[in-house]
Order: structure tokens, then sequence, then C-alpha cells
């Protein structure tokens, strides 16, 4: 065969060059995205990111942190930082399961802490805050007095100035959950979180769930035919004293009502506005699509499922919950709580 001239050996390397990179560049792109795609299932599979039992839901809690003092060995991320990962972005009409419960969750580790584990935690994040009075039935009860990661939380209508509301006050556990929140609303521009309350004083009777009733004075006896009917004649026995009632989160302050989102542009994203569901409904997941898509109504249930699915609360509380809820989400700790619970 004989030897082609060098300027048609020009053109058929260039030839080859040309179609090589043709050929080449969809396959690094494919490449690329096996790598991503690999790198997503490694942080799945990490018992630290995800829970047992979800299909890929990350928990968002991490290994690397400072351990609590005093004997408590569960691990936190530092300074709260991961709280809660982007695992609501398909809330509407993809698959969502919530976590599976697990001792190592924020919510178990949060509400597992003795009082004084809790104080040095806050302390060592640097929280801003204060101590509280007012709230009987609050463990440790405190006041958040500046913001955490750039986010304000601010009570709507209360009539006292901050430092004196009840409704501020909050027990040190649930002032780490919010720590956790407010690092990841800063990542979506939120500046400020309106709440109703915090903490709300309970109901007459009500007494702390670590307080066992009183007992009767040694000796004495429940009167003689207590609780029964009279027979004609008799003088009725008194009925024993009704036993004391157990007061919600709002009254051991672990529990918010948030009315609304402020984003640092001026954006509102308001719950009784903007959620836009229906009481029944899924808050998340297949069936959870507002009743008109806006684009509020859409990132405020982005924001609402990423929250639910990072463990960082036992009891998450939407308007398709009840009538009671249709203008605020409700989240708690819950200390003796083995679940979690989205309606």
């Amino acid at each position: 065969m004989s030897a082609l001239p060098s300027r048609s050996r020009r053109a058929l390397a260039l030839g080859a060059v040309l179609l090589g990179g043709a050929l080449l560049t969809p396959l690094g792109i494919a490449s690329l995205r096996r790598a991503q795609a690999e790198r997503v299932d490694a942080q799945a599979g990490d018992p630290a990111a995800a829970t047992s039992g979800s299909a890929g839901v990350a928990t968002a809690l991490s290994d690397a942190g400072a351990s609590l003092e005093g004997g408590e060995a569960r691990s936190l991320a530092d300074g709260g930082g991961a709280g809660v990962a982007d695992g609501g972005g398909d809330a509407v009409g993809a698959r969502f399961e919530l976590p599976a419960w697990s001792a190592s969750s924020r919510a178990a580790t949060y509400g597992g802490l003795s009082a004084d584990a809790c104080d040095r935690e806050v302390r060592r994040r640097g929280i801003p805050h204060a101590p509280a009075r007012g709230a009987p039935l609050v463990d440790r009860p405190i006041r958040i007095t500046g913001a955490l990661h750039g986010v304000t939380f601010r009570g709507d209508g209360v009539a006292k100035p901050r430092s004196a509301s009840p409704f501020d006050i909050a027990d040190c556990r649930l002032v780490l959950a919010l720590d956790d929140l407010a690092a990841f609303l800063a990542t979506r521009g939120v500046a400020e979180v309106v709440h109703f309350s915090m903490h709300r004083p309970a109901p007459a009777g009500a007494v702390a769930p670590t307080k066992a009733p009183a007992k009767p004075p040694a000796g004495k006896k429940t009167p003689k035919g207590a609780g029964k009917a009279a027979k004609p004649g008799e003088r009725a026995a008194k009925k024993p004293a009704a036993a004391p009632g157990r007061p919600n989160q709002h009254a051991l302050g672990l529990a918010i009502d948030v009315a609304a989102f402020v984003k640092a542009d001026g954006t509102r994203l308001d719950v009784k506005a903007d959620w836009l569901g229906a009481i029944g409904a899924p808050p998340c997941g297949p069936g959870s699509e507002p009743k008109a898509p806006t684009p509020h109504a859409l990132e405020l249930r982005e924001i609402l499922c990423s929250i639910s699915t990072s463990g960082l609360f036992n009891v998450v509380l939407t308007p398709n919950a009840n009538e009671a809820h249709a203008n605020h989400f409700h989240f708690d700790i819950k200390r003796d709580a083995r679940y979690f619970l989205l309606e």
C-alpha cells in the first residue's frame, strides 16, 4: 500500500482527534456522574448520616464533633452546624420516609442530657442566653438573648418585653435543637423565625413528669367506701382528689410553635398563608401537593420536610394535623419518647 501524502495523513490525524474528543466527552461526563452517585451512596450508607430502616433519608448527625462531658458519651456535631440535612428536596410527589427512631438521633441525644450536661453544651457552643424564671415545670429554663448562626427567634404578639415574657423561655435541651435548626435555616437564607410561643404555663394542678405525685401521710387510709355510691341514710363518701395532670411539652419548655420564616431579603414564608395544605393529607411525599404550587408553598414544604427527616424533633405537626395548627408548625422534644411523628 502506497504511503499517503503528508497533507492526507494530517487530515486523518485531525479527524481522529475530533472523533475521539466527541466520544470521550460524554464518557467523561458519565464517569463523573457515576463518581458523584458513588459518593452519595457512600454517604447514605454511613450510620452517622443515615437512619437504619429509611431509604437513604439522612439524619444529619455527625460523628466528627466534640463529645459531651460528664460521661454522656453521645457525639455532637461541632457547634450543631450539621444538625439538619437536605432530606426534603423531593418533598412533593416523591417517596418520603421519616427516620427510624434511634438512640443516637438528635432528639434522643438532647432529651437524654442531664441539666448540667445541657448547660455545659450550651456554653461550649457559645449560645447567647440568660437564666430565666417564671416557668416552674421547666427543668433548666433559659432565654435566648441573641441570634443563633445569624438567625433571630422572635415572639409574635407577646405583650411583655422579651426579657420578661414567659413565652420566650425554653428548656436548654430545646435551645440546643434550635441552634441546629438555625444553622440549617441560615443556609436557606432565613434570618428570622417568628414564633407564637416556646414555654406556656401549665394548667392548674399539672406537675413535671420527673416529680412523683404526692403520697398520703403514713398511716392514713383511704376512707371506707370511697368511690362507692352511698346507701340511703348514709353520708356520701368524699371522692379522692384527681391525679395531677401531665403537662404538655410547652409547659416543660420543650416545644416551639413557628408561625413564619423570614428571609434576609424580606421574603416571609408564612405558615397560615403559604402552607396551602389539607387536614388529613400527608405533609411530605405523595399526596402532599399544596392546593396551589406557589414558590412560597413549595419552599415551605421543602424546609419542613428536611427538618422532619433530620431526627431533630420527636414531633412535627403542620396545618394538615388539625385546625388547632392552622397557623403554625409545632416542633417538640419528648425526653421519654422512642418515636418520630409527622402530621
